[in-house]
C-alpha cells in the first residue's frame, strides 16, 4: 500500500504540455525503468507501462485518465494486497492568469482493481505556475481508504540546456497523519530529483536521479518500495 499517490509530476506536466498548445485532446504512453512517485518505487523498481489520455475545453475546464501497472509487495509479505494496476482519473480547472501566471485545480479519483481489500481513495490538488517554476499542493483526508490525512508539496523548476536539452529540478515534501502508520513505517520526508531529458525524432527520453532523506531502519535500499538513490529511464511518446 505504500504508492504515494498516482504519477503526480508525470500526470501534471503531460497535461499542461497539452494545454500549453491549446489541444483538445491529448495524451501519451511511457515506458519507464522505474515507476517512482514521490521518491519511492511503486514497481518493485521494475519496469512500468504507463498510458494517458485527456480532453481540454477552451473554457479551462480538464478530464482525463492515467494509468500504469505496479506491485507494492511481493507475494505473500503480509502488506500485500495484490496490486498490480492503477487507474486515475481526474477533472480540473485551468485558468491563465497573465502570460507567465496560471493556477490550476484538479480532483483525483484513484482506483487499484482487484485487490483483496478495497484501497480506492480521491486526491485534490492545486498548482501555481510562474514562469518556469510549478508549486503544487497536494491534500486527501482518506489515503488508501485508511480515513488518515495526507499532504505533499512539492516545487519544479525547468531550465533549457544546449542542444535542445531540458533540466528540470524538483522537490518534494510529505507529512500528514497517515504516516504514522504500521505500513508506511516513517514520518514525515523530502525528497528531490534532477532529470535530464531531449525530444529525438517524435520521442520523448530522460534520465532522473532520485533520493530521499529517509533514514534509519526505514531505509529500503532496493526492490519493494525503494526509497533511496536511483537512476530512472523513460521513453515516451505523446499523440
Amino acid at each position: 500500500m505504500q504508492k504515494y499517490l498516482s504519477s503526480l509530476l508525470v500526470t501534471t506536466t503531460i497535461v499542461f504540455q497539452v494545454q500549453g498548445v491549446s489541444a483538445e485532446w491529448g495524451g501519451s504512453i511511457t515506458l519507464v525503468s522505474d515507476y517512482r512517485a514521490r521518491g519511492i518505487s511503486q514497481s518493485g523498481e521494475e519496469p512500468a507501462v504507463q498510458g494517458w489520455i485527456e480532453y481540454f475545453h477552451n473554457s479551462g475546464f480538464y478530464a482525463g485518465w492515467w494509468g500504469s501497472n505496479l506491485d507494492y509487495y511481493r507475494s505473500g509479505d503480509p502488506f500485500d494486497n495484490e496490486e498490480w494496476v492503477e487507474h486515475d482519473l481526474y477533472i480540473g480547472y485551468f485558468k491563465q492568469l497573465s502570460e507567465n501566471l496560471s493556477y490550476d485545480f484538479t480532483y483525483y479519483e484513484y482506483f487499484l482493481p482487484g485487490t483483496k481489500s478495497d484501497v480506492d481513495f480521491n486526491e485534490i490538488a492545486l498548482g501555481i505556475d510562474y514562469y518556469n517554476l510549478r508549486v503544487v499542493y497536494w491534500y486527501t483526508n482518506d489515503t488508501f481508504n485508511t480515513g488518515e490525512d495526507y499532504s505533499y508539496i512539492e516545487a519544479g523548476y525547468k531550465v533549457a540546456l544546449p542542444m535542445n536539452f531540458g533540466l528540470t529540478f524538483h522537490a518534494g515534501y510529505s507529512f500528514g497523519n497517515a504516516l504514522d502508520l504500521a505500513v508506511f513505517g516513517f514520518n514525515e520526508y523530502l525528497d528531490y530529483s534532477l532529470t535530464v531529458d531531449k525530444s529525438i525524432a517524435g520521442l520523448d527520453l530522460s534520465i532522473a536521479y532520485s533520493d530521499t532523506n529517509i533514514d534509519g531502519n526505514s531505509v529500503v535500499n532496493n526492490n519493494y518500495n525503494a526509497n533511496q538513490n536511483a537512476l530512472i529511464f523513460s521513453l515516451s511518446k505523446e499523440f
